[in-house]
């Protein structure tokens, strides 16, 4: 198992509509921001990685699904439902080491298969090999679920780099560089799925939350570029929840949502988001789709 040095989960901010292990802020920094995460993207400018040869893989012929962001939340319960079609499930997560455990022990506790992996996406390339390499343990991955996300809202005065590299890197070139690990792996004719978890956000941006909406609309666009560059063989979907689970510190805050923003006057549950991925994952004739799973709060 890779382990990643970042702090410990419990510090971090829980995207409002969360599904994931979210990457946590640095304590030193400014009082007067969000949370200003700082991380040394010097790898991005390094060359481009040469194919790898194939590891050494398990003689297991269960496919497998990589859901990153699995430990806690609706990740969890992604992974979860990957166990229930079948899969071997490789559970990706930052610090959220008990967590973790506890679910590939679930997991594997009801006849599944699973390993847990901690990798940084703030340093994405290497999170994506290291990732990869933990799922070679189980067999050859078919389903990846770009799940995890660091979601945080800073005016434009505020910005500056740091906020802009972190966000970048985890809920953008995290998903290409697993996309990419995934396609070197993937056996020749095998057929696969990317499912990639956007935001209602990307598609009617506001006022707030300017850098991690930038990130999620350009994740939406190499949402659709992949699905034209990999067919016919993978698939390659976007889903873009809502009001799925309220942040930790807020737990009424979908409500008073509901009431002034969601045509359908509710909040959703995990059970809907993982509905619409099984409904994805069921379908051979749909990609580069964006499934909204929002209530109508986008419209």
């Amino acid at each position: 198992m890779t382990t990643a040095n970042v702090p410990h989960d419990d510090a971090s901010i829980e995207p409002e509509d969360s599904t994931t292990d979210v990457v946590t802020p640095d304590e030193n920094d400014n009082a007067n921001a969000d949370s200003e995460l700082k991380t040394d993207l010097s790898v991005l400018d390094s060359p481009k990685i040469a194919p790898r040869g194939r590891a050494v893989r398990s003689s297991n012929n269960k496919p497998v699904a990589v859901v990153t962001g699995a430990a806690r939340r609706v990740g969890r319960e992604i992974a979860l439902a990957m166990a229930e079609r079948g899969l071997g499930v490789v559970v990706h997560h930052g610090t959220s080491t008990v967590e973790a455990d506890v679910l590939v022990n679930r997991i594997r506790s009801q006849g599944g298969s699973a390993v847990a992996v901690s990798a940084d996406l703030r340093d994405p390339r290497a999170a994506a090999v290291a990732v990869f390499e933990a799922a070679a343990e189980l067999g050859e991955v078919t389903t990846l679920i770009n799940s995890a996300a660091v979601f945080q809202n800073r005016a434009l005065p505020w910005i500056d780099l740091y906020h802009c590299n972190v966000h970048l890197s985890v809920n953008l070139l995290a998903p290409i560089f697993l996309s990419q690990q995934f396609i070197r792996q993937l056996g020749e004719g095998q057929r696969g799925h990317i499912i990639n978890i956007l935001d209602w956000r990307a598609q009617r941006p506001g006022a707030d939350h300017l850098v991690y909406t930038s990130t999620k609309a350009a994740l939406s666009s190499v949402t659709k570029s992949l699905a034209l560059q990999l067919a016919p063989l993978i698939q390659v979907n976007g889903l873009a929840p809502g009001a799925i689970l309220p942040p930790e510190d807020r737990t009424n805050w979908h409500e008073q949502r509901a009431i002034t923003s969601i045509p359908l006057k509710r909040t959703g549950s995990p059970k809907e988001l993982v509905d619409a991925i099984n409904f994805l994952l069921d379908s051979d004739f749909i990609t580069g789709e964006i499934l909204n799973v929002s209530g109508g709060e986008e419209l």
